[in-house]
């Protein structure tokens, strides 16, 4: 026990501060209860985060390395960037022999969620019939 006169060390500080903020995420109850399902909503949580959330902000993030970085398979990706592509929840410009740019939209511009089923109906019967070529694959990240 230290009397009056003696000085009491205390614990040194970390020499790296954290600078992590207690929690990472906040998702709006309008995207939480839009409807998504669980690989829709990963990939454009990822979207999001590369555009800065920002309707000028540019994904160019390749297919391949989002998918492994959403941990989902290339054709879920797909799928599910078709959903988000069709819900306009992202629009998509197509670049020849480049990468194609994803930007989110104001949430004004998306359809309605009872339209999103439907859409994942489409997109799921474009696919047994189409050999992806709207969905390039190799996309470049040109913007974190």
């Amino acid at each position: 026990m230290a009397t009056k006169n003696e000085i009491i060390e205390q614990p040194k500080s970390s020499p790296i501060p954290n600078t992590y903020p207690s929690s990472v995420a906040f998702i709006h109850n309008t995207l939480d209860e839009y409807g998504l399902d669980s690989y829709e909503f990963r990939l454009y949580a990822h979207i999001v985060r590369r555009t800065g959330g920002k309707t000028e902000g540019v994904c160019f993030a390749s297919l391949r390395k989002t998918a492994e970085i959403c941990k989902m398979s290339m054709r879920k990706a797909q799928q599910a960037i078709k959903v988000l592509i069709q819900a306009n929840l992202v629009t998509q410009n197509k670049r020849r022999g480049r990468t194609d740019e994803y930007r989110v939209t104001p949430v004004s511009d998306w359809v309605s969620k009872d339209q999103l089923d439907k859409i994942r109906k489409t997109v799921k019967t474009a696919k047994d019939s189409s050999d992806d070529s709207d969905i390039d694959v190799e996309i470049a990240v040109e913007s974190e």
